[in-house]
This record gives structure tokens, C-alpha cells and sequence, in this order.
């Protein structure tokens, strides 16, 4: 994270663990474990399936795979940059603009939050926290994943509005008045925008945009 105070500059890296990184890291494991199991399944013998050459075959694909990510995140990041100064915010891809909003037209802020609601890269229980600018059709989509106690941190510093799942949706269209629907609608339309193109920080970057936002997004609406 650089932050330069004078000229109110903020950029982060976006998409530390980006869809690259992750293939690397699966073609890592299987090669490793393919390859240990050829050495140990060699020198142990065993008739049928060599169930301790398999096992030694996923521990040292694990372990390796395990060291070896850190180092891939350092000498391979990912093209996109997110910026942001009292000109506005920007989304960098490969140093051309992607997304662009600019302090001279009036932004809108999205917040909302969701809980994930079965394990995959993430636990169970942990949440997804977004905040999107909208300037007209341009989007620049950020989140976070966050624990329950970063949650929490999180909280304090805006408020979150909860995003309805499908399951809830049709409970929730009744008992929500117009305004609060209005809402659903405008966040489900961010997210979106964040599922097929969001830029995912780490929750301190996360937490450094948010202070930031706070700051700057006044200075561009007035």
C-alpha cells in the first residue's frame, strides 16, 4: 500500500489471489503429489494401491504448496490497481483505465454485506463486505473478506446494509417499505457488478479505502 499525504493519493493491490495465482497453485499440488507418489510408491512396496505413498504424496504437496503460495503472491501480482485521490477513484488493469469515476460529477456510495453461507475459499460463516461507486453505468466494485471479528471492526467505521438472498427476498418484499426495497434493488445491481468484475482487497486495504473514501467523497459532491 502506498499513501502519499500531500498529493492524497491511495493506491492498492487488487486481486492478491488472482484467477492465475490460484491455477498455479492447483497445477503446483498435482505435479508435486503426482511426482512424490511415483518416488514413494518406488522405494515402498506394496500390493494395490500404496496407501502410505499416497498419503506422503499429499502431505509433501500440501506442505510445499503451502510455502510455496506467499512467494507466488510476491513475484506474481495481479495487473489491477485500485487508486484514488481528489480527482476521483480509478481501476487500473495492465496501466490502461478500466473503470473511472470522476470528483467533478456526483458519485453514489453503495454499502452492503452478506454472510457466506457455505465453506468454499472462505469459511462458512465469514462474510463478503463491499462498498461500490457508481458514477451513471460506471461501477468500481470493491470487497473484502472478513471474520466475524473483523466484521465487527469493520462496522464501526460505516454502516452495512444487509443484501437479501434469494431465499429471503420474497419473505422480505412485503414487510419492506418502498424505500427499503428501492435499496435491495440498487445493492443487487452493485453486486453484480461486484460478482463479475469487483476488485477484492485485503481487509486492511479494505479498511484504508473506506477511511479514505471518507474523507475525499465530500470534498467531490460539494
Amino acid at each position: 500500500m502506498n499513501m502519499t499525504l500531500d498529493t492524497e493519493k491511495l493506491q492498492l493491490q487488487v486481486d492478491r489471489e488472482h484467477n492465475g495465482l490460484r491455477l498455479a497453485t492447483v497445477l503446483l499440488f498435482l505435479i508435486v503429489g503426482v511426482v512424490i507418489f511415483l518416488i514413494a510408491n518406488t522405494l515402498i512396496v506394496s500390493e494395490g494401491l500404496n496407501l502410505l505413498a499416497a498419503i506422503i504424496a499429499f502431505a509433501v504437496a500440501a506442505l510445499t504448496t503451502r510455502f510455496a503460495e506467499p512467494m507466488l503472491k510476491r513475484i506474481w501480482p495481479s495487473k489491477r490497481l485500485l487508486e484514488m485521490d481528489a480527482q476521483g477513484a480509478r481501476l487500473i488493469n495492465d496501466n490502461a483505465v478500466q473503470s473511472n469515476i470522476t470528483a467533478e460529477a456526483t458519485a453514489n456510495v453503495h454499502y452492503w454485506c452478506f454472510k457466506i453461507p457455505r465453506r468454499g475459499r472462505m469459511p462458512k460463516g465469514w462474510y463478503v463486505i463491499a462498498c461500490a461507486l457508481q458514477q451513471d453505468d460506471t461501477f468500481i466494485a470493491t470487497y473484502a473478506f472478513a471474520s466475524p471479528e473483523n466484521m465487527e471492526r469493520l462496522k464501526e467505521l460505516k454502516e452495512f446494509t444487509e443484501l437479501h438472498g434469494e431465499d429471503k427476498k420474497a419473505k422480505a418484499a412485503k414487510a419492506e417499505s418502498l424505500r427499503l426495497a428501492g435499496e435491495q434493488r440498487r445493492l443487487r445491481v452493485a453486486e453484480e457488478h461486484r460478482w463479475h468484475d469487483g476488485a477484492e482487497l485485503t481487509v486492511p486495504d479494505f479498511e484504508a479505502f473506506i477511511k479514505r473514501l471518507n474523507g475525499l467523497y465530500v470534498r467531490w459532491n460539494t
